[in-house]
């Protein structure tokens, strides 16, 4: 599955320069947290300044932002939290070991495996939350 990660928030001041960007999903990887977290790899890797050194980001972790949403085929304008692999061994992790990444910001992403475009943000329910506002699927 491949993403467009369209727009940021929250973000260090570099990463929004670089936004849009493309993700390649690897695999599903379990948290402490929660089972459904993404390892993904940067189409151009991003570039990062950390404590004023420069460095540059391939891979990235990534996790729908709120209960009931998950990253998913044909997701649009989706909210995501993104965290950089800070430490390459987590590429060859069962699990996400959050001592090998940072949280660095707030997205929003669509899938776009297959040519799909993403749409211009019109709104971002779904889930539980779409059928509290009494939008979306109400089954």
């Amino acid at each position: 599955m491949k993403l467009v990660v369209t727009s940021v928030d929250y973000a260090p001041e570099d990463l929004y320069d670089q936004t849009p960007f493309n993700v390649s999903l690897l695999r599903q990887l379990p948290g402490t947290d929660r089972p459904d977290y993404w390892l993904g790899e940067l189409e151009v890797p991003l570039n990062w300044l950390n404590e004023n050194q420069p460095e540059t980001v391939s891979h990235i972790i990534l996790a729908a932002r709120w209960a009931g949403t998950q990253i998913e085929p044909h997701v649009e304008n989706l909210p995501i939290n993104i965290a950089y692999v800070t430490n390459s061994a987590q590429l060859e992790e069962s699990s996400v070991d959050f001592a090998k990444s940072i949280f660095m910001a707030i997205g929003i992403a669509t899938e776009v495996e297959g040519g799909n475009k993403p749409k211009p943000l019109a709104h971002i329910f779904a889930g539980k939350i779409a059928r509290a506002f009494g939008v979306g699927n109400n089954e």
